[in-house]
């Protein structure tokens, strides 16, 4: 007698594959992505005028969390840019 697998699961990449991550931005990763650069633009420049203002802590802070931000939002452009594309509606 001889044991089946039954597993005929497809594939999954990225951030479905961890299955906790079902919302909207899981399906447009680019998009958040983008924001998340953008956000770690913005907050690199407040960092820059904290440091000119003299406020070390606040611009170790933010600059911090800029680059929080940009590692993430790269993280989530190499999964998206690895998904497979979407066919159908």
């Amino acid at each position: 007698m001889t044991a089946t697998t039954h597993n005929t699961a497809p594939a999954q990449s990225g951030m479905r594959r961890t299955g906790s991550f079902t919302g909207w931005g899981s399906r447009h990763l680019r998009i958040v992505g983008c924001v998340r650069f953008a956000a770690g633009i913005v907050l690199t420049v407040l960092g820059a005028l904290a440091v000119r203002r003299g406020a070390s802590g606040v611009a170790a802070f933010l600059l911090t969390v800029a680059a929080v931000h940009f590692v993430w939002g790269s993280w989530q452009l190499v999964l998206a840019h690895s998904a497979p594309r979407r066919t159908g509606s």
